[in-house]
């Protein structure tokens, strides 16, 4: 029998009379808890992925510096802002660990995706390799940082906090950015190895920006409709970043760097001579 205290009471015999037990029962996790993590879960991880998703929303729509921890404790359904210190210890150890959530599942992927390519047979193309970084991430409901909010709050961490972005991922978060970029290093011979290096970061910037709008488009299809929902989207995608990668530079560009097309110091410009 529970009483309303939320105790167990039992009744045991003994000498011929009977005695009342009071044993504590664990309250039920919240209705929000219950939701957001699958039913294997503790009632520990669950809350702590449900901070974790909670916080990740408001920073990508909002900014690091404008959310509080007060207001991630009450989106949460949270009593205190203890439970931030207990599960997170604080603000700052939050933010990373919610960058590194998102960064080791796209890398993951990427490593997957990467792995598969290879083992093809083919020769790697330019087009093929830009395919897996521009991929959106698969979403499955047990990762931890898969979320509609992901992407949008690692494009927020990558143009405003790009030193909380790299300290977080030197755990090798990266990896498969990295095969991707030296695929894409040696298929760009013809480049001068700055420019390449330049081509690349663009790329990313450009791709995380891509994303953010891919994700706004499931909360808003019919304001990206000509865009996302258009079919030849993802292929006019490729050859926008293929195009980046491949143009040759300018001869401004090649002035500045100081190179020839073929990639040797450029001749010094001919003086003239002065007459009489």
């Amino acid at each position: 029998m529970r009483n309303s205290a939320g105790r167990v009471r039992a009744t045991t015999a003994g000498r011929g009379r009977s005695r009342a037990v009071t044993t504590p029962v664990a309250a039920s996790p919240s209705a929000a808890e219950s939701e957001q993590a699958p039913p294997e879960l503790g009632r520990g991880e669950a809350t702590r992925r449900h901070i974790k998703q909670v916080a990740r929303r408001l920073f990508a729509t909002r900014s690091l510096e404008a959310v509080s921890i007060r207001e991630i404790v009450k989106a949460a359904g949270q009593k205190n802002a203890g439970s931030i210190h207990y599960y997170f210890r604080s603000k700052d150890d939050l933010i990373r660990e919610l960058i590194l959530d998102v960064a080791r599942l796209r890398d993951a992927q990427h490593e997957e995706r990467l792995n598969a390519l290879e083992a093809g047979g083919e020769p790697l193309s330019i087009r093929a390799v830009v395919a897996i970084l521009a991929e959106p991430p698969q979403i499955a409901t047990d990762d931890a940082g898969a979320d509609d909010h992901a992407l949008r709050f690692l494009n927020m961490v990558m143009i405003n906090h790009r030193d909380l972005l790299f300290a977080a991922v030197q755990g090798g978060a990266d990896r498969g950015i990295r095969r991707c970029f030296d695929h894409l290093k040696r298929l760009l011979p013809e480049l001068p190895a700055p420019l390449v290096q330049q081509r690349l970061m663009l790329a990313m910037l450009y791709l995380f920006a891509v994303a953010s709008s891919r994700e706004a488009a499931h909360e808003q299809p019919d304001q990206w409709r000509y865009l996302w929902g258009h079919p030849a989207a993802r292929d006019n995608l490729l050859d926008s970043i293929e195009g980046l990668l491949r143009q040759p530079p300018s001869p401004e560009t090649l002035a500045t760097l100081g190179t020839s097309p073929g990639g040797a110091p450029a001749p010094p410009k001919a003086r003239r001579s002065r007459s009489g």
